[in-house]
Order: C-alpha cells, then structure tokens, then sequence
C-alpha cells in the first residue's frame, strides 16, 4: 500500500512511533513533542540536589539558544556544571536532538 509522504509529524517519544514513521513515511520529518519532554523533567531529574536550578538551565539552553553552535555548546556547559553525564535520560535527549530542540526544526516547522 502506498502513503503519501507528510511534511512533518510531530509524536511523543515512543520508540514504536518513530519505527513505524521512518517504515510508513520514510521522507517525512518526525519531530517529537517539547512539552512532553520538559513534562518528564520531574521524574527524571528530581532526584539532584540543584533540580530547580538544573530545571531553569535546561530550559534556558533548549529554548534560547541562537544556533545549532551555542546549543552545543551551552548543552555542553549545561552537562559538565552539574555533574550529568551520567543521566541516561538527558543522554538519550542530546542523541535525538535533532527531533525536539526549536534551533535543529526552526526551518522545517
């Protein structure tokens, strides 16, 4: 059967989602929702001591940054200042950047 490509689709996080996208709609851009990933922030970062702190930096970093270079680099920055390296949530995030942080989709959203 065939379907017609989509410009863009936008989805939560679901791993089986994403399969089915890339199989269905192979040349459709699937984005995934930013207020279901900062709607996870509590269960996945509350535990840190600074977790307010890290909160407000996060979304500073993923909402402000000007170019796909400063997000880089303030991700980065963001990562090393509070010891998070170790997150595999966040780590898992920056992996997929490209699908949920505004710089990487400004041109195609």
């Amino acid at each position: 059967m065939y379907y017609k490509d989509l410009e863009g689709i936008v989805t939560d996080q679901c791993q089986a989602m994403k399969n089915v996208i890339a199989t269905v709609f192979p040349q459709t851009r699937h984005r995934w929702c930013l207020w279901h990933i900062m709607k996870k922030n509590p269960e996945n970062l509350q535990g840190y001591n600074q977790y307010k702190e890290i909160k407000r930096i996060m979304k500073e970093v993923v909402y402000e940054s000007e170019s796909i270079d400063k997000f880089e680099t303030n991700w980065g920055n963001f990562i090393a200042h509070f010891s998070l390296v170790d997150n595999q949530w966040l780590t898992s995030l920056y992996e997929e950047r490209h699908r949920w942080v505004p710089i990487y989709l400004k041109h195609h959203f």
